[in-house]
Formats: C-alpha cells, sequence, structure tokens
C-alpha cells in the first residue's frame, strides 16, 4: 500500500473479503468490554458471560468460512478433547470431513491465551 496515495483497489477488496472476521472479532471485544465494566458494577451476570461464548464461536465459524472460501472447504467443527497444553480446560476442536484439527482457547474459563485474543 502505497501510504501518500491510501489503499490501492486491491487493498479495499482485501479489506471486504475479511470484514466479516473483523466485524466477529469487534464482537469479541466489545463483550469483552462489557465483562470489563460489568466487574465494577456487580460482576458480570450469566447474560454477559453468554455473550462472550457466542461471540467467540462467531468468530471461530467465520474464520474457518473464511479459510473454507480460499481453499474450497468448509471445515465443520466438533470438540474432540481438552488440550494437554493449557490448564484451562481449553478444547481441540476436529473437522469432520478432513481431519484438520485447532485448539479453541476461551477467555470464559479463564484462560490467557484467549484473553488475549479477546482483547
Amino acid at each position: 500500500m502505497n501510504h501518500d496515495q491510501g489503499p490501492s483497489a486491491a487493498d479495499l477488496d482485501a479489506i471486504d473479503v475479511e470484514w466479516p472476521l473483523i466485524a466477529a472479532e469487534l464482537d469479541v471485544l466489545d463483550a469483552a468490554i462489557s465483562l470489563i465494566y460489568a466487574e465494577d458494577h456487580g460482576g458480570p451476570s450469566a447474560m454477559d458471560w453468554r455473550r462472550v461464548r457466542r461471540a467467540e464461536a462467531r468468530v471461530t465459524r467465520t474464520a474457518a468460512e473464511l479459510t473454507a472460501r480460499q481453499h474450497g472447504h468448509v471445515c465443520r467443527l466438533v470438540e474432540v478433547a481438552l488440550t494437554t497444553d493449557c490448564a484451562y480446560g481449553c478444547k481441540v476442536l476436529r473437522c469432520r470431513d478432513c481431519g484438520g484439527e485447532q485448539v479453541s482457547h476461551r477467555a470464559v474459563y479463564g484462560c490467557p491465551v484467549g484473553s488475549s485474543r479477546a482483547a
């Protein structure tokens, strides 16, 4: 990108492609901010935690869909185990079709990795 002339058409197209993921990540940030605010006002409610979980799940789905569009495959993730490299109850997810795996670190369980992704 040429900083003197602003983003190119290709830059703007790339942003458009990734915008659903950017929006999903902004929802996680909003949910995390709500948790911080709630801590100062009596503590987070069950709805506050649900909002975080739903926002994190949306990021996972959106990232999988974006990757699928780029690579021609939509992973259908299911929980298969708890990860052994995290003591916070984070999950290992596996695609039913391709067998690919990923770890879902969750801030709601107190995981610092999930918390850093939410902020």
